[in-house]
């Protein structure tokens, strides 16, 4: 079962989307009650990347956006937790000897991202954990961040009116949240993949006994299917994501008819992208671990509330497919909120198990 310590009590989730502030209430494995949850669109001004130095194009809209936030929450300077989006590290999963050093495994892991990185590594912070075991070797995840994108995030959050004591990205704490389910007796000996579908980018990661084995972050996300779509009908993005939510891409059972469906032959090539960028990670895994099957997917965020997408991603990816939203009850201010909140807050509600 999750241990539940309750440390963080203010999350704010600095998304490429929305940014929004969580204020705790309490926190068990299965349920979160929120005192607060506020929300406004994140400034174009914000680019979270591990290409560029320095994200912030301008950083007097981010700070107005995270004060109106503040101010409208009534927070005193408190310290809280800032997530961001997964695509602002990068991710490594190494499978090491457990006879290396603390000095051998910090070279292992440089040389695992050196050739990857587009800045010098001088300019990047990382860090790593030993996070479980196979056979006789140990499972290390590494993360990696531009210092100066650490830096300027943090040091805007703290102008505006929070501490921020703690930094992460969106699936590991979509991992806290699950973690009761997929630590479950019933789901022993099962490969459970986990699916981030974030607004820029997609996590995929795949589970073994609650146990993370592999993680990729993969450049496709919702933000995709909108600019698909917005270039398709030659309307504004914010026409398309409307579009989106509205009509009918994905139909709510497997059907031939699901090929010819209008709308869907308008996107169908970015979530054939998808697809592939999510099956060739779990191909990936499959080979590394000598496993041969996937028993079930789970899919978090924004993405996973475009309507029937498990639907359309169990018959691509030939396995079930359910939204998180399924596996934990979140209310705010005492009422119980509905799937779609529940699917994009997952990620800040995970904050909240952190140990």
């Amino acid at each position: 079962m999750t241990r539940i310590r309750n440390k963080t009590k203010t999350v704010l989730e600095m998304g490429t989307y929305e940014m929004r502030l969580l204020m705790l209430e309490s926190a068990s494995a299965g349920e979160i009650r929120l005192a607060k949850c506020l929300s406004t669109d994140t400034p174009k001004d914000f680019v979270a990347s591990t290409f560029i130095e320095f994200p912030i194009m301008d950083p007097d809209p981010i700070k107005k956006a995270v004060g109106s936030l503040i101010k409208e929450s009534k927070l005193a300077y408190e310290n809280c937790m800032v997530l961001m989006p997964d695509h602002s590290a990068l991710i490594d999963l190494l499978v090491t000897p457990p006879r290396y050093s603390k000095k051998e495994m910090d070279e292992v892991v440089k040389e695992d991202f050196e050739p990857i990185m587009p800045l010098p590594i001088e300019n990047w912070h990382i860090s790593q954990s030993t996070i479980g075991a196979w056979e006789d070797d140990e499972i290390v995840l590494a993360l990696a961040v531009i210092k100066n994108n650490l830096l300027e995030a943090g040091g805007l959050v703290q102008r505006s009116g929070l501490n921020p004591t703690v930094m992460d990205i969106n699936f590991l704490n979509v991992a806290n949240l699950a973690e009761d389910y997929l630590t479950n007796s019933n789901n022993k000996g099962k490969n459970i993949c986990l699916i981030h579908l974030g607004h820029e980018s997609t996590s995929v990661g795949v589970f073994f006994d609650g146990q993370l084995r592999a993680l990729q972050n993969r450049p496709i996300g919702a933000y995709d299917f909108t600019k698909q779509i917005s270039k398709h009908f030659h309307v504004p993005e914010s026409e398309a994501d409307q579009f989106k939510r509205n009509e009918i891409f994905f139909l709510p059972e497997s059907s031939p008819e699901q090929e010819g469906l209008y709308n869907f032959t308008v996107i169908k090539n970015t979530f054939a992208n998808l697809t592939r960028e999510i099956f060739g990670a779990i191909e990936s895994y499959l080979t590394k671990f000598r496993e041969f099957s996937i028993h079930e997917i789970i899919i978090s965020g924004g993405g996973a509330n475009f309507e029937n997408i498990a639907v359309a991603l169990s018959t691509n990816l030939n396995t079930k497919v359910k939204c998180i939203s399924e596996i934990y009850e979140l209310y705010v201010n005492g009422s119980p909120v509905d799937a779609t909140e529940k699917n994009a807050l997952a990620a800040a509600c995970g904050c909240f198990l952190r140990e």
